[in-house]
Formats: structure tokens, sequence, C-alpha cells
């Protein structure tokens, strides 16, 4: 190799070269949108209420680092080019806070199947406790189970969820639906209570949001439910501010 070729990597290579703080970019993007999410009341759409303070604490050290890191680079480096990724991470962040986050919809129930995960174990904890208490994810977990089902047979509820078609896309019976998580939305998995409503795609559309009055009643042999809630009122409601269940 010529002593020029040898001369001309080094030169790029070299200590001199500038090369964008990718990591810093991305620490301070997303600690900057974490804050953001919870200073507007919508990192719930992300995680559990549970990890809310030290989500929020991390991140505002970690922008806090970024932007000291960002500083101390403007300084070292030539014509202050450390301010110019710093510029950049501004821009980036502000077209993040512009697009709105969005909860879990019915293409992820497609995905992960509803009441896949109901655990009819988990409603013996119930037993004794007011029933107008209950959520999404207990109702879905009694109504599977046909020894406790039969004890809530004609309870009368109202329950707020967003519709969701049976896998079967009856045109009948729509899932009333929720997510559970337990840490994040990663792992959020979706329970539901199957609703009868003649020809209520005519009326209602998937992931909409309602809020149902009814009564439970048997099944009968369709579906993996022993009960299913037959509506006396069902209107149309916002999102909640908290969607999911924990």
């Amino acid at each position: 190799m010529s002593s020029d070729s040898h001369h001309d990597h080094g030169h790029r290579a070299g200590p001199g070269r500038h090369v964008p703080p990718w990591g810093l970019l991305l620490t301070l993007i997303g600690s900057v949108s974490i804050l953001w999410l919870g200073t507007t009341g919508q990192l719930g759409l992300y995680i559990h209420p549970r990890y809310f303070v030290f989500t929020e604490v991390t991140a505002a050290l970690a922008a806090l680092a970024a932007v000291a890191a960002f500083a101390v680079r403007a300084a070292s480096t030539a014509g202050g080019r450390g301010w110019t990724a710093g510029a950049t991470a501004v821009v980036l962040v502000l077209t993040l806070l512009v697009i709105p986050p969005a909860t879990l919809s019915n293409a992820t129930v497609q995905q992960r199947s509803v009441n896949a995960s109901v655990d009819t174990g988990d409603t013996t904890k119930l037993v004794g406790t007011d029933p107008s208490n209950f959520t999404v994810r207990d109702w879905a977990g009694i109504i599977a189970d046909p020894g406790s089902a039969a004890t809530y047979a004609g309870q009368k509820v109202t329950l707020v969820g967003f519709v969701s078609p049976t896998a079967s896309g009856a045109a009948d019976t729509f899932f009333l639906t929720r997510f559970v998580i337990t840490c994040c939305a990663a792992d959020a998995v979706p329970v539901g209570v199957p609703v009868t409503a003649s020809r209520w795609a005519d009326t209602y559309s998937a992931d909409q949001w309602v809020k149902v009055t009814g009564s439970f009643v048997p099944a009968g042999d369709s579906g993996d439910a022993a009960l299913v809630l037959k509506p006396q009122t069902i209107a149309v409601v916002p999102q909640p501010a908290q969607p999911y269940e924990g």
C-alpha cells in the first residue's frame, strides 16, 4: 500500500472525523417523548400505571445527560458542529410530538385472539365480592367457566370497551373488548365479553368504543362462553383516558 493511500485512510478514520452522535440523538428523542406522554396523561397508552414514576424519572435523567453530552461535544468540535446534531434531535422530537399516539386496536386483537389467555381459576377470588366492580377481564373469566357462570346468569352490568368482531364474523354477536397489560403494550392481551346484537355492523364499527348496559343470559351451544351479554342499551362513548385494564 502506498504512503499516500495510507495517509488518506488515516485521515478518514482519524480522531478529527465528525461522527454524528446517533446514540445521543435516540436517547434525547426517546426521553423527551416519554416525558411529553407523561405530562399529557398519555403514558398509559404504552405502559402499566405502576411504572409511571420510574419511567418518567429515568427519562428526565436521560434527557439531562443527553443535553449535557451535546454541550460537551459542541464545545469540543470546530464550529460548534455538535449543536447541529442537537438541532436535528429537536426537529425529530417535534415531529414525534405532532403525531398522536394510538391505542392497540382490533388489528392486534385479530393477531392475539380474544380470551386466549383467560384463566378461569382467577374467578375464585371474585366470589362474594360486588359484581358491579367487575372489569371486562373479570367477566371474561367468569363466563368462560360454566361453574361460576351459572351464579351470574341474569346479572345486570354496565361495561365499556371497544367493538371487535368474533373470529367467525357473526352478524349477531360482537366482543366488547379491552386489552390487559402487565408491564407495557408489548405484552397486552385482549379480553372480551360477547354481546348479542342483531346486525350490529350496520350501526357500529370495529374499534368503536361503546358502553353496554344489559344482562347476562345463557349462551346456548354457540361459542366458548357459557353466558353472553344481552344489551338493553348500547351507547357510543369516547375512548377512556386509561383504555387498558391491569
